[in-house]
């Protein structure tokens, strides 16, 4: 599993077939920290999603890649005075190696922390071959 980011118009030069995804303004989103780890049943994805609701979070697997976005919810207790803390929406990718099932990925969000579980598939996990002695 590696990072992929889709490129914006603003890196290098702009194509006349861009996906509309592709122009997305860059500063407008922050990468929220990842931990990735390897379990038996394949990786497990932990990404720190502070300030989301479950109804401002996607998690999306197309093409073999996954797209974590999360939308912050903005509470204003009053009228600010003065702010020097901005909090942007969050915006991640993944590709991801045939050797994952898919349908089978599942996601959940506990305070703040997305835990997404990524299976392999059956044929692909490692086994323990049983040695015969004679």
């Amino acid at each position: 599993m590696t990072e992929r980011t889709i490129p914006t118009r603003t890196e290098g030069k702009a194509r006349e077939d861009a996906h509309p995804a592709e122009t997305r303004e860059p500063s407008r989103y922050q990468a929220p920290p990842v931990d990735i780890y390897e379990t038996d049943y394949g990786l497990a994805v932990l990404a720190d999603l502070p300030g989301v609701a479950s109804d401002g979070i996607d998690v999306r697997v197309d093409d073999n890649i996954l797209t974590i976005q999360g939308r912050v919810r903005r509470r204003a207790r009053g009228e600010a005075r003065q702010s020097e803390f901005t909090i942007h929406d969050y915006y991640r990718q993944f590709q991801l190696s045939e050797g994952f099932d898919q349908e089978r990925i599942t996601a959940q969000m506990n305070h703040g922390v997305l835990r997404i579980d990524l299976p392999r598939h059956e044929a692909l996990k490692p086994r323990k071959v049983a040695v015969k002695f004679n």
